[in-house]
């Protein structure tokens, strides 16, 4: 092969080997681009306010703002459990039904009593006009008899008179022998039965006073109308016999006082029950409560209204002070605090352990976040933090006061409410998007 041939075939060789060399980077540039990257994850905490100072440390339960064990007021078997553990209940709710048959026997019994005793207060009324229209008739016609009386009386002493003049005539006329003894005798005899008469003129007119003061008497009873009055008293007294059967029956529904969630309910329907044994509990976590016990020596530390840091497991929200017992367990010699905190998305429940951070007096409220958040900046007293909002972090330059081991003060450039990352920053750009592990959000952020 000669020189010329040489080369031609080199040539041909490079013409060849050259679009397979490109095809081949092709090939390799796309079996080696990366797939679109997931965004990282993050953990994020919320900016509050809240103290550096480390001031009084107690431990306590968180429980309910209420906390109300259920009793019933009678004993019965239950007929009905309208609720089931962990349903939200208003005041006045229905809870447990206790069997009402034997009162509704009693209920109809009692109506019963008090339709008889209506229509017999409907008669003794009808009775007592009667009586008082009669008694009113009696009264007339006594005052009419006394009047009677007393003009029979008037004419009986008109002749008595009459009669006693014509005696001292008769006497007189005899004396001048104008008129014999029997004359006199009978003129006499006249008197004695005028005399007789006005006595009993004057008895009937005493008779018929008599009778006009029973007749006032007898009115005055028959207008107290003591049969209606009687017969009143007994259809009240029927209708709080009605009134106590239903008081009886609404006794066997027992309802929740208070509006909150039935944390428990260990009774089912057949089971006998009694005022002694609760029958539901019902609790209101919204707020939530701590209880701490607060050594006698510490208790000039502790004022209602208060503002405190609660920290339960790793959950860290601002609480107050709302209740603080003047007088101290007689065992303990310790008093009772409730410090209530807000318990929105209901995460505190009753019995877990808490601790509570009481600030000393005068100790400044600022603006802080978790340590972890801050990246260290080239300039004094100033550093970094990555802000997160809907998905996307955003890198911001802030201004740094006090620290502790745990948390930083921050003078600029946060605000209470936003949200910082304290997991995960190390590797972020202004920018980012990013997802939320499942850790979500930090429960630390504040003291």
């Amino acid at each position: 092969m000669t020189s010329r041939q040489k080369s031609a075939w080199r040539s041909l060789a490079l013409v060849t080997l050259v679009p397979a060399l490109l095809i081949g980077c092709q090939r390799a540039e796309t079996a080696s681009a990366p797939a679109e990257l997931e965004p990282p994850t993050v953990v994020v905490a919320e900016t509050k306010e809240g103290t550096l100072e480390t001031g009084l440390t107690l431990t306590g339960k968180v429980k309910g703002s209420v906390e109300l064990m259920l009793l019933p007021k009678a004993s019965g078997r239950v007929a009905r459990v309208a609720v089931a553990v962990g349903d939200p209940v208003k005041a006045g709710a229905l809870i447990v039904e206790l069997d009402a048959s034997d009162v509704e026997a009693q209920i109809r019994q009692a109506e019963a009593a008090v339709r008889a005793a209506e229509a017999g207060k409907e008669s003794a009324e009808a009775q007592a006009e009667a009586q008082i229209a009669q008694a009113r008739q009696a009264v007339l016609q006594a005052e009419e008899g006394v009047k009677q009386a007393e003009k029979s009386l008037a004419a009986a002493q008109y002749a008595r008179d009459l009669a006693a003049k014509n005696v001292e005539r008769v006497t007189k006329l005899k004396d001048a022998g104008l008129a014999t003894d029997v004359e006199l005798e009978q003129a006499e005899q006249q008197k004695k039965q005028a005399e007789a008469a006005l006595q009993q003129a004057e008895s009937a007119r005493d008779n018929a006073a008599q009778a006009l003061e029973v007749a006032k008497l007898n009115l005055q009873i028959a207008e107290q109308r003591l049969g209606a009055k009687a017969a009143s008293a007994q259809l009240e007294q029927a209708r709080a016999g009605l009134q106590a059967a239903l008081h009886q029956r609404e006794n066997l529904r027992i309802t929740a006082p208070v509006g909150g969630v039935v944390a428990s309910l260990p009774v089912a329907v057949g089971d006998l029950v009694s005022p002694q044994v609760a029958v539901a509990t019902i609790v209101n976590m919204r707020p939530a409560r701590v209880v701490v016990d607060v050594p006698e020596q510490a208790l000039d530390a502790v004022a209602v209204g208060q503002a405190v840091t609660v920290s339960v497991g790793d959950r860290t929200v601002p609480g107050t002070v709302k209740v603080k017992d003047l007088t101290p367990n007689p065992q303990t010699r310790s008093y009772r605090v409730e410090v209530e905190v807000p318990n929105d998305d209901g995460a505190l429940v009753s019995g877990q352990s808490a601790t509570v951070v009481f600030p000393p007096e005068g100790a400044p409220t600022v603006l802080l976040v978790p340590a972890d958040a801050v990246l260290p900046s080239k300039d004094t007293g100033k550093g970094t933090v990555f802000v997160y909002e809907d998905g996307v972090v955003h890198e911001r330059t802030v201004e740094l006061g006090r620290e502790t081991k745990s948390f930083v003060e921050i003078r600029a450039g946060l605000k209470a409410g936003e949200k910082v990352v304290v997991k995960g920053q190390y590797l972020l750009r202004d920018g980012d998007r990013v997802r939320l592990t499942d850790e979500g959000t930090s429960g630390k952020p504040a003291p």
